[in-house]
């Protein structure tokens, strides 16, 4: 479904705000987008280890009762756990990355080693979650600098205890668990020192977000002057050079063709010039497209085009899930630099949030100075490593820690083994 405002002109604009005697330009229209036509898919196919993928479980020895056992399972085949692990994400309204249509898109593209993911199940019903990878020996989460944020998926502080504890029991050399906020941070390093694992703690980004609260007029009085005034010169620059409008589409109809367009826009630039832009690597790119499909069946892909003339100048890649509103990729033609198209969307896409009454809007990543000009609050992720306490634990460990020559050597002796 293509749903396609037009953005009127400062002087056909309603409910305008004088300030200084300029009219300011008009709030974008809101976006009521319909449901994905489009039947979810309930599989994750392909996503599996072979044919001898095997479950193992086993009771939590702590958590033995008559009245409520806890079991936990060791899965390396996404499909035997992907029904019940939508339900579960259902449940605690969980963000995109830890639902498995994420995961197992990530797998596909960028999955090394052998996948473990553990499960805890209460009274026969799964209450929490946790993929991870095992390469070389060592456990680590399903991520990479294409997770926006990673973490505990559990129904409860019983689950995310058990969840934790079962990771840690896994006795593994190094176990690294990355992107997580500081309650997941802390549910995991309690974990890890009770099991006589050695923590360490690297600060990996700050993500700017924008809680949505009170209005779009209060929320425009909290920034800069000059950054206001840039805004009106630039759309009036546009507006001078043809028809612009705002086009947000679901990705319910001809998802290929507006990806596609998308993805080129994003390439456009500098990204496509660093060999960062999405289209740049074959695994990107499948990532990133699997995950659109994935999206659009849910309902909560969200691509949206500033255009001039029919012509694409700006494109956000988002996700809106659990009310909150996720802007995953970006990027602006620069043969319109000049122009600021990339200003003008990012405006009237947070204008969108603030009339559709979402609760935040994230713009993840790293915390970019044009992100600055929008947000002033932060999600610190961090990337958890902790040492086992087995002998090649602890080689690894003084090799990390203090960087000894004979820890290092002895510590490839040990990887290779």
């Amino acid at each position: 479904m293509a749903i396609t405002p037009s953005l009127p002109t400062p002087g056909e604009a309603s409910g305008g705000l004088r300030k200084g005697g300029e009219l300011f330009p008009s709030d974008a229209s809101p976006l009521r987008p319909e449901r994905s036509v489009v039947t979810p898919r309930r599989t994750l196919n392909d996503v599996n280890a072979g044919p001898d993928a095997r479950t193992a479980q086993y009771v939590s020895a702590g958590a033995r009762g008559p009245l409520s056992p806890v079991r936990i399972e060791h899965y390396e085949n996404l499909d035997l756990l992907a029904q019940e692990w939508d339900d579960l994400a259902e449940r605690v309204q969980a963000a995109p990355w830890l639902r498995p249509g994420w995961v197992a898109a990530w797998w596909r593209a960028f999955g090394q080693g052998r996948l473990e993911v553990l499960a805890v199940r209460k009274d026969g019903r799964l209450a929490a979650v946790l993929p991870l990878y095992r390469r070389f020996g060592a456990l680590h989460s399903a991520t990479n600098w294409h997770t926006p944020q990673f973490g505990l998926l559990a129904e409860d502080e019983g689950a995310t205890r058990e969840l934790t504890r079962a990771l840690f029991a896994r006795r593994r050399r190094r176990i690294n668990v990355g992107f997580l906020d500081g309650d997941d941070l802390r549910a995991c390093s309690t974990a890890a020192t009770a099991a006589g694992y050695r923590p360490f703690v690297r600060p990996i980004q700050r993500s700017p977000y924008v809680p949505i609260a009170g209005t779009w007029a209060e929320y425009k009085q909290r920034l800069s002057a000059k950054r206001l005034s840039e805004i009106r010169r630039r759309r009036r620059l546009l507006e001078g050079a043809g028809r612009l409008s705002l086009q947000i589409v679901d990705g319910s109809e001809r998802l290929a063709e507006f990806l596609e367009e998308g993805l080129g826009v994003e390439a456009a630039g500098w990204k496509g010039e660093a060999g960062s832009a999405i289209i740049s690597r074959p695994q990107t790119r499948q990532f990133y497209s699997e995950v659109a499909y994935w999206g659009a069946a849910r309902g909560v892909l969200r691509l949206a085009f500033l255009r001039l003339d029919g012509r694409p100048l700006a494109f956000d890649y988002c996700l809106e899930e659990g009310n909150i509103h996720y802007l995953v990729k970006t990027g602006y033609d620069p043969a319109y630099r000049a122009l600021g198209p990339g200003l003008i969307l990012r405006y009237e896409m947070l204008a969108r949030a603030f009339d559709a009454g979402l609760a935040s809007y994230e713009f993840l990543g790293t915390d970019q100075p044009w992100k600055l000009e929008w947000a002033d609050q932060f999600r610190e992720l961090v990337l958890l490593r902790t040492f086992g306490p087995t002998p090649s634990g602890v080689l690894e460990w003084a090799a990390f820690a203090y960087g000894r020559p004979l820890a290092k050597r002895i510590l490839k002796v040990v990887k290779k083994s």
